[in-house]
């Protein structure tokens, strides 16, 4: 049985399907119930709910941990709980698998520990210095999961997602990406909105290259301790991708610039190398192919 926090949430969902599709028997635990028709049992809860999380853990062999508090400006207004669900939250399954026993462990972590990129492509042993207490959260959650690794001989990867897109992320939410706010605008016949002058970049991961760097991590022998970047590695302005959905949409339309956001990283893409070499994982989807997805 393989344990998935915040499975009923976008990439959670995805990493479920593919779990079930690969022959897995998949347990979700998440506040939120599940979209009908997903398949496998589920536990309705926090994972700040010891009761909860001891509940769902018996009989797991791994852990998939993708619950969290992703919403950055949350973190600035709230840092006390964005701690505790990000930190503490992953504290408290850790020390629950350790109990029961629990052979692999997974963190779903992400590109927002390392804040403004000093050099590019980023590679893992690139400075930590996140610039939201999300990034600080998350970099915490991450450093008790290589901890548990070297200090209990628990079999742990960290997995440092980049910006990743796809069917199902909902363009209403403060923490979307990009894409999919470009895409619900395009979708009303309105121009994109681009703050700054578009020349800022990031690496464009599709949701569904994610889920499968999770199964590939699942299966590996080779990450125990370690973190690894999950992106494309490829490097796109956001003048391109305004560009391209615009031409996928058929739509006659140029996108509105805006004043600069204060904080804003200005260029982001990964060197995913590592991920490569530690567990097989080649990123499938183009970004031209995972947006033609996305346009009405």
């Amino acid at each position: 049985m393989i344990l998935v926090t915040g499975g009923s949430g976008f990439i959670g969902s995805y990493v479920v399907s593919l779990l079930h599709k690969c022959g897995y028997e998949v347990r979700n635990i998440d506040a939120k119930i599940p979209k009908e028709g997903a398949r496998g049992s589920f536990v309705k809860g926090s994972i700040l709910d010891k009761k909860a999380i001891s509940r769902a853990m018996k009989g797991c062999s791994a852990v998939l941990h993708l619950a969290a508090q992703v919403d950055v400006q949350a973190s600035i207004k709230n840092p006390s709980h964005d701690f505790k669900t990000n930190a503490l939250g992953t504290l408290l399954l850790l020390e629950e698998a350790r109990k029961n026993h629990v052979e692999k462990f997974i963190y779903a972590s992400s590109a927002a520990v390392y804040g403004m990129p000093s050099s590019l492509p980023i590679s893992e042993s690139h400075s930590t210095s996140p610039i939201s207490p999300y990034g600080i959260s998350k970099l915490t959650g991450e450093k008790y999961t290589v901890l548990y690794s070297s200090l209990y001989s628990m079999d742990t990867t960290a997995l440092r997602l980049f910006n990743v897109y796809g069917e199902g992320q909902n363009p209403k939410s403060p923490y979307s990406g990009v894409i999919t706010k470009f895409s619900s605008r395009i979708g009303n016949g309105l121009p994109p909105v681009i703050f700054g002058d578009g020349r800022q970049t990031r690496d464009f991961v599709h949701v569904s290259d994610v889920a499968n760097a999770f199964f590939l991590a699942l299966k590996s022998k080779r990450g125990n301790g370690s973190v690894v970047n999950i992106g494309t590695g490829k490097e796109t302005t956001l003048n391109e991708l305004a560009n391209v959905m615009i031409e996928l949409s058929g739509k006659k339309l140029r996108p509105i610039y805006k004043e600069a956001r204060e904080g804003d990283i200005k260029r982001s893409v990964a060197d995913i190398s590592k991920a490569g070499k530690l567990l097989g994982f080649k990123p499938k989807v183009s970004l031209r192919e995972g947006l033609s997805s996305l346009m009405p």
